[in-house]
């Protein structure tokens, strides 16, 4: 991370984090991800619980793209770590790097847009809101690999 180092947060798996072989359902991973870039911003001065009212905008998810490396079991203790991959205008680019120890476990990039409830729809972030997110950890975005060709075998 290029800027201030934000502590990762832990997470012990439990048996209600995974399928019945004991191993953490996909999806898991993206709502892990929601859980650190919140820590993330709590320890950057900004809860999200405050962002309406602080500077009257909430932040959605609009898109989010996980990419699994290798799988994680009950009893493990996962590592995330979020970072800000990019910002413009209109949306913030997060990445979370979920490990176990020093094994790349799940890659979750989320794609996050300033919505105005008071208008009802999507709005530019506030400069303010701005200049906050900018002393966030900095991540490179997810190393996008080579598409299988149709037909091919995985």
């Amino acid at each position: 991370m290029d800027r201030g180092r934000i502590d990762p947060l832990l997470h012990d798996v439990a048996y209600a984090d995974t399928d019945a072989g004991g191993i953490v359902y996909h999806a898991r991973y993206v709502e892990m991800a929601e859980r650190s870039r919140n820590h993330l911003l709590k320890a950057l001065g900004l809860p999200v619980a405050d962002m309406r009212a602080r500077f009257g905008v909430l932040l959605i998810v609009r898109e989010v793209r996980a990419v699994h490396h290798r799988p994680a079991f009950v009893g493990d203790t996962l590592a995330l770590a979020s970072g800000l991959v990019g910002v413009n205008g209109v949306r913030a680019t997060w990445r979370t790097r979920i490990q176990r120890d020093a094994d790349l476990v799940c890659d979750v990039e989320a794609q996050v847009a300033a919505f105005d409830p008071a208008a009802g729809g999507p709005c530019l972030l506030p400069d303010d809101l701005m200049a906050c997110l900018a002393t966030a950890p900095s991540m490179p975005a997810v190393r996008r690999g080579p598409a299988l060709r149709p037909g091919a075998a995985s």
